[in-house]
C-alpha cells in the first residue's frame, strides 16, 4: 500500500476531472473523477479509461476488471482504492473537484 501520494488536478473546467497521481514519489498514474457517471476511474494521461479499476461514488465500491490476479495488480488496486477514497471524500466535502490532495502515512 502507498506510504504517500500526491494527486494534482491536470484538467480545467467541467467534469471529467483528470488527476496525475504520484505514488511514493516514484510511480505515476492517472485517475479521472467523472461527476456525470459518479465514478473515479484509472485512466491514461488524456483521461481515457483503462477499464481496469473503477470506484462508484455513491457507495464507494471498487471494481477491478482483470483476468489476472498478480501481487502487482493487488498492490495497484490497493493504491487506487486509497487514492480514490480520499479523492471522493474531498469532492463530497468541498462540493467540487479539489485541485490537490497530499497524503503521507507512517
Amino acid at each position: 500500500m502507498a506510504h504517500s501520494f500526491l494527486l494534482k488536478l491536470t484538467s480545467s473546467g467541467a467534469s471529467p476531472h483528470i488527476y496525475r497521481a504520484l505514488v511514493d514519489g516514484t510511480r505515476e498514474t492517472f485517475l479521472t473523477l467523472d461527476e456525470d457517471s459518479a465514478s473515479i476511474q484509472l485512466t491514461d494521461s488524456q483521461g481515457n479509461s483503462t477499464g481496469v479499476m473503477r470506484m462508484n461514488l455513491s457507495d464507494g465500491n471498487v471494481k477491478v476488471n482483470s483476468s489476472e490476479s498478480t501481487p502487482e495488480l493487488q498492490s495497484e488496486a490497493d493504491d487506487f482504492s486509497l487514492m480514490a477514497a480520499h479523492l471522493a471524500s474531498q469532492w463530497k466535502r468541498l462540493g467540487h473537484a479539489p485541485t490537490e490532495i497530499r497524503k503521507f502515512f507512517a
